[in-house]
């Protein structure tokens, strides 16, 4: 089972990030993988339906969720893509948003995967 919270590899400073002026319902728990507009990111700390927040979309080094099942697997240094349905980082890039590249293999069985996050590439 995976852990809740931020993960970060690499120092805060490395970091770029965003505020987000409201919460959406229910809210976002730290840690939680998203999409805000055009920019993906990870959640800092968590926030309540119509409170502020603060996203990161920039890390060279982050922990974040991944798509598990037969066929998922993500070698190192392959393009990772936000996957909306489940909140999660795939190898597929169809019907999914570009956000970063694996940095450590992940298996089929993986339920997280360190990657290089930049959910700000463009479409």
């Amino acid at each position: 089972m995976s852990e809740t919270a931020l993960k970060l590899r690499c120092p805060l400073s490395e970091c770029e990030s965003m505020k987000i002026e409201e919460a959406p319902s229910p809210g976002y728990t730290a840690g939680q993988l998203t999409k805000v507009e055009d920019m993906v990111g990870v959640i800092v700390e968590a926030a309540k339906t119509g409170e502020e927040a603060v996203l990161i979309y920039k890390a060279p080094k982050i922990v974040v969720p991944k798509v598990a099942g037969t066929g998922k697997t993500i070698a190192a240094g392959a393009k990772v893509y936000y996957k909306a349905a489940s909140a999660a980082v795939t190898g597929d890039s169809t019907s999914n948003t570009l956000c970063g590249r694996c940095l450590v293999a992940a298996g089929a069985t993986d339920t997280e995967v360190e990657i290089d996050l930049n959910g700000a590439v463009a479409a």
